[in-house]
């Protein structure tokens, strides 16, 4: 019995001794259980981004990116109507005239759809990378920030720059009026009539005329609802 306890003892030293790994090599330096298992470099990054998106869509980002940031900064009507000549033609659907005031960006614009009479205000911002689509009268406060992907963080065994984004259509109806500094994240529904008030951070869908707030965003209030 105590030869093969020995025998037992001896196979699960050499099984750890060979997988370099002690109990109390992982208590001296617990970040090595989660090391990724691979070295990964910057050129790892490019061609991941690369192979998310097709050539159309490359293009379109690499054009948003000269064109917005020239119109971006264009003050008065002429920058209004520059800018609308400039995201009419990147974003995949723009209904009638918007209004897109200075320092407003808007990334990843092929998956953006604007409704009639969109206004968005100064440094507001909108990533259409997962989709985003938005209905007629809405309007972005200053500084309001709209995602429809995010970083994936699941994996502890890789570093979060190498797991990729998370994708998330985002749908604002009509009637819409996003707060100064806002947030809507990923996967989230805004549902027509909707305030969301300065600053709230909006992790779940919304009721039909509802006023949300805080963080995240919880429904404080109602609107009242159109009467015709």
């Amino acid at each position: 019995m105590a030869q093969s306890n020995c025998v037992r003892t001896m196979t699960l030293l050499s099984s750890v001794a060979s997988k370099r790994v002690t109990i109390v090599d992982l208590e001296q330096h617990p970040h090595r259980a989660f090391a990724p298992p691979t070295r990964r470099s910057f050129w790892t990054l490019v061609r991941d981004f690369v192979r998310w998106f097709s050539i159309r869509q490359l293009v379109v980002i690499e054009l948003e990116d000269w064109l917005g940031s020239l119109s971006r900064i264009v003050p008065g009507t002429l920058g209004l109507l520059v800018r609308y000549v400039v995201y009419k033609t990147l974003c995949g659907k723009v209904e009638g005239f918007c209004v897109i005031y200075t320092g407003a960006w808007l990334t990843h614009t092929y998956g953006i759809r604007l409704g009639r009479n969109f206004h968005m205000d100064a440094n507001a911002y909108v990533n259409g990378r997962g989709g985003v689509t938005i209905g007629e009268n809405v309007i972005l406060g200053v500084g309001a920030l709209v995602f429809s992907a995010e970083r994936n963080w699941v994996d502890p065994n890789v570093p979060m720059i190498f797991q990729g984004q998370r994708a998330g259509p985002v749908t604002i109806g009509d009637d819409v009026w996003l707060g100064a500094h806002s947030v809507v994240t990923p996967g989230v529904r805004i549902a027509t009539g909707t305030v969301v008030g300065a600053n709230a951070v909006v992790t779940h869908d919304t009721e039909p005329y509802s006023i949300v707030a805080g963080v995240p965003a919880r429904k404080i209030g109602e609107r009242a609802r159109p009467t015709v």
